[in-house]
């Protein structure tokens, strides 16, 4: 544990936490055997994670990529979903993030992910709600839940709607097709195809981008856009400015920012208290 770190994060038994430079977080999927697909715990651990994450003053981006180079996330343990079916087993109940903590998650700070391969059923719903994403050449996207009789209710079916529009969100969802890379990055979902052995190194440097600005201004900015998930445009531009405005301008990164650019020279950042 890096010591500008201020709490330990969660245990993970099924997910690997390095911090490969100050104010970055990478998180990955380590069940490269099984696709990377998540079982009931491994959903719980994240959600606990994202939460860490949220509340850790130092840490302004997380990469999230899964292990080996098959697969971002190939969704729910689907033989440990039948075994509690016909155990008449109840689930634990997942975190208010759903899949991967991270299918619902509103969150407070960006997510960046690298997906090496595939990412199917909850693999991509998580991937919906992503910030940013960089995608392998290998990477494929389905919502497959069509083909196994049940149904893709992580947050993932609004999500498509409103980033896709009605065909396309149609056609992916009752088919269950799979999305190539180069379809999901002339869809606007992907902002590069990296190759497989630079597509990590690429994520990280996109994240550090991100942590090297405000994080006061991060934080307001990605949660004002984000309001349009829940809301109209005019509500969200009325929601962001009731709900941050204040804070922002107060901030102060807000006045060091200011200041900086009086004085021209470079920004020096303090902590978010956000």
């Amino acid at each position: 544990m890096p010591p500008w770190i201020t709490t330990p994060h969660p245990h993970l038994q099924h997910s690997l936490i390095t911090f490969p430079t100050k104010h970055i977080l990478l998180v990955t999927i380590n069940r490269p055997t099984y696709m990377n697909c998540l079982p009931v715990s491994a959903t719980i651990e994240l959600g606990a994670l994202w939460k860490w994450y949220d509340a850790e003053p130092e840490l302004r981006c997380a990469v999230f990529t899964g292990a080996g180079n098959k697969a971002f996330c190939a969704g729910m343990d689907l033989k440990e979903r039948l075994d509690i079916v016909k155990e008449g087993g109840v689930a634990h109940e997942y975190p208010s993030g759903q899949f991967a903590g991270m299918s619902n998650r509103a969150g407070k700070k960006p997510i960046v992910v690298a997906c090496n391969g595939h990412a199917h059923g909850g693999g991509f719903e998580a991937i919906l709600n992503a910030d940013v994403i960089f995608a392998s050449p290998n990477a494929t996207f389905a919502l497959p839940e069509v083909l196994r009789g049940v149904s893709a209710l992580a947050g993932a079916l609004p999500r498509v709607f409103l980033l896709f529009g009605n065909h396309r969100a149609m056609d992916l969802i009752l088919t269950g097709r799979r999305l190539s890379v180069e379809e999901a990055h002339q869809w606007g979902l992907v902002k590069e195809i990296v190759p497989q052995e630079k597509l990590l190194d690429r994520a990280l440097d996109y994240a550090k981008e991100i942590a090297s600005l405000s994080p006061d201004s991060v934080i307001i900015s990605r949660l004002a856009a984000r309001e349009a998930w829940e809301t109209s445009v005019s509500r969200a531009t009325m929601r962001g400015q009731e709900l941050w405005a204040e804070n922002m301008l107060r901030s102060e990164n807000a006045a060091e920012g200011l200041a900086a650019y009086r004085e021209k020279r470079q920004p020096k950042w303090k902590r978010s208290y956000l």
